[in-house]
């Protein structure tokens, strides 16, 4: 069985003119417009007060973040000029030692300190003893402890410049490890601050789309507000006019006086001149 629905003028005209709708309907559609109006505040208020908030404050969020990223980067550059400057100075040092290094070790044989040590020991011994015949053999053996004495020296200082150069090497190894960790923060910041910023021009295009979502509702409410400024002049216009029928006619109007209006209203009406609205209302009225 199909349901039959009775459809009031509002209804049947989405849009209807205020001056062609009666009294029931008015309060009908005024009673729509009121719960459409605070409908529309309500979307309003939650904009202004909830969604406008949460997107500003993920804004300050993802902002903060972004700072400490980029603050991290400029250390980062900041680290990376101080250790690629300390890794020249070390590379600098590490050539320098290799070209004293080459330079005493042609002077020395590395395998002679032994034999050095055992010649100065008999050198030693000799000057001690006496062991010399005149001034000349003196003097002769006194040079050769110098040049002894200076070849292994020589040798030490050999030694303490590998000791050297090993230091050079490590440091020099931390500093490009250190380097490379660095470069590998850098890139994964640059990742991160890429995202970020991704993130934040989504939260300024919702930002956006809520404000011409909240001019929309703004432009509805203020609409309906005027439309319900006109229904309720409509209403207090149909009370007064009302009001002084009861006190000319009292309760109702007398049926040959009401037909004569309602005729002459419709013939202006098929004419087309201007109707009034006490005519109108005769001949659209509740």
């Amino acid at each position: 069985m199909t349901e039959t629905i009775n459809l009031t003028t509002t209804d049947q005209n989405p849009c209807p003119r205020i001056e062609n709708l009666g009294w029931d309907d008015l309060v009908s559609l005024k009673r729509r417009l009121s719960s459409r109006v605070k409908e529309l505040s309500e979307k309003i208020i939650d904009i202004e007060r909830n969604r406008f908030r949460t997107v500003n404050s993920n804004i300050h969020v993802e902002k903060t973040t972004l700072n400490n990223f980029l603050e991290r980067t400029k250390q980062i550059r900041s680290e990376v000029q101080s250790k690629n400057s300390h890794l020249l100075l070390i590379s600098e040092k590490i050539s320098q030692s290799k070209d004293f290094l080459s330079m005493m070790e042609s002077r020395v044989s590395s395998d002679a300190e032994g034999h050095l040590f055992q010649s100065l020991a008999m050198l030693q011994k000799a000057l001690d003893e006496k062991q010399y015949k005149s001034p000349r053999e003196k003097n002769e053996i006194l040079s050769s402890v110098k040049e002894t004495s200076m070849k292994i020296e020589a040798l030490k200082a050999i030694r303490v410049i590998k000791d050297q150069m090993r230091e050079f090497d490590k440091e020099s190894e931390n500093l490009r490890n250190s380097l490379k960790l660095l470069d590998e923060e850098h890139r994964s910041l640059q990742r991160k601050i890429s995202e970020i910023n991704n993130i934040i021009d989504e939260l300024f295009d919702l930002k956006r789309q809520l404000s011409a979502e909240r001019e929309v509702y703004l432009k509805e409410y203020n609409e309906d507000l005027l439309q319900l400024e006109k229904i309720n002049e409509r209403l207090d216009h149909m009370a007064s006019m009302r009001k002084r029928q009861r006190e000319e006619y009292g309760n109702a109007l007398p049926k040959d006086t009401l037909f004569k209006l309602k005729e002459e209203a419709k013939k202006k009406m098929d004419s087309g001149s201007k109707l009034s609205l006490e005519e109108l209302q005769l001949l659209f009225g509740d």
